[in-house]
């Protein structure tokens, strides 16, 4: 299996059409169509179907899909550790963090980071939890930071507590519940989870759970943090966040602490790693800067 028939597939894949794939390529039709029908001779089936509509995938070609893209993923990084090895302090670390580790602590790991390997090239996302285990399925991450909730994270990936950290229930300043003092006060209410469409409302169990409640049934979820804390701000909801969060943004938005009586549940600070897979040298440093960096704003 060579890189340049997963090159072509993968193109294929992500354009769905045989002419997008190989303009991208910066080959012709025909070769991108011969390369990927030596490929599919060697997995020894059918991968792409073609019609008069473009392209689509058969169910050997979708199953492939993730695979060819890990496979070209860890290629690329089994380069890069080699050229750090070779050269030293060069190569890339590719990241995604959360909203609230970019604000806090990410700052002073990143310069830690960048004055001892300043030739290495980081390349930043800032996300949720979803889209990060996704990039890190298909070999695009290095690594990631997330909050995770203590025993719910899927067993292919391997988490490293770096600290924790508590939920807070925030809301607008003149929201008519914002005198509330028990979550039991807040269950009807419309609320927003940023981050966790992959729990649906069950990731706000552990919260209602412990009352004898079923998780709300209104629940708003999205990709951005930045979003939810708009909409608390400018609207009726009541938001779940995380207390560096709330610290940092709450009064900017408008949005208030509820401090109500139950105790929230605690998550965990992670780095999230695809398991089995090594870091590279400059990933690894860099996961030690962020040690580091979580221990000394621990500390303070």
């Amino acid at each position: 299996m060579k890189p340049n028939q997963l090159h072509a597939f993968v193109a294929v894949v992500e354009q769905m059409s045989i002419r997008a794939a190989a303009r991208v390529l910066g080959i012709s039709q025909p070769a991108v169509t011969k390369i990927v029908r030596e490929l599919e001779r060697e997995v020894g089936a059918p991968l792409v179907e073609r019609s008069v509509k473009g392209v689509r995938l058969t169910q050997f070609g979708l199953a492939f899909a993730p695979r060819a893209r890990l496979l070209l993923a860890d290629m690329e990084r089994a380069r890069d550790e080699i050229a750090q090895i070779r050269d030293g302090a060069t190569g890339s670390v590719s990241l995604a963090v959360s909203a609230s580790f970019a604000l806090t602590v990410l700052p002073a790991a990143f310069k830690d980071f960048h004055t001892r390997l300043p030739a290495v090239d980081v390349q930043f996302s800032e996300a949720v939890l979803p889209w990060m285990l996704a990039r890190l399925r298909d070999g695009y991450l290095d690594f990631a930071v997330a909050h995770i909730v203590p025993g719910t994270l899927d067993p292919q990936f391997e988490a490293l507590e770096l600290f924790p950290v508590q939920l807070v229930v925030g809301l607008r300043e003149r929201h008519p519940l914002r005198n509330a003092r028990s979550l039991h006060d807040l269950y009807a209410a419309e609320w927003v989870l940023p981050g966790d469409d992959h729990g649906g409302t069950n990731a706000m169990a552990p919260l209602f759970t412990p009352l004898g409640l079923s998780p709300p049934t209104h629940v708003l979820q999205g990709h951005s943090v930045t979003v939810a804390l708009a909409l608390v701000g400018h609207m009726d909801l009541i938001g779940l966040f995380v207390e560096p969060l709330a610290r940092l943004s709450f009064k900017r938005h408008g949005i208030r602490r509820v401090e109500v009586r139950e105790t929230l549940p605690t998550l965990n600070v992670c780095v999230v790693r695809r398991r089995g897979q090594p870091s590279t040298p400059a990933a690894q440093h860099f996961i030690e800067c962020i040690q580091r960096a979580s221990a000394a704003a621990m500390s303070g």
